[in-house]
């Protein structure tokens, strides 16, 4: 059987799964695992609910806008800044497309 190289990236652990047990890769994950040479997957899985729950979706972490690294701040006006990115993005895209038309029209009408 392979096995599976998996991170945590919150610790910059490295983890490599074998079956049903958990070795460290590096020496983040074993003090992710708190210094032990391996752990049951189950073990790993309690450990990192420990760690994270408490940030997942819906939780304090999360609804209070700390999930994303930054604190909340005050509203931003977005559809001023956005707008011209947007409508860039189409037109370069829409001139692309043309452009591809074109060439291949071009071509066709040579070879054809």
């Amino acid at each position: 059987m392979g096995t599976l190289v998996f991170s945590e990236p919150q610790i910059r652990g490295w983890y490599q799964l074998k079956l049903t047990t958990v070795e460290p890769l590096n020496d983040a994950a074993r003090e992710g695992l708190n210094g032990a040479s391996s752990v049951s997957l189950a073990d790993y899985q309690r450990l990192v609910k420990g760690r994270y729950a408490d940030k997942l979706p819906g939780s304090d972490y999360d609804t209070k806008g700390l999930s994303s690294g930054f604190k909340p701040g005050p509203a931003a006006q977005q559809s001023s800044a956005s707008t011209p990115l947007l409508l860039g993005g189409s037109g370069a895209a829409l001139a692309l497309a043309g452009g591809t038309l074109v060439l291949r029209r071009k071509r066709a009408a040579k070879s054809g």
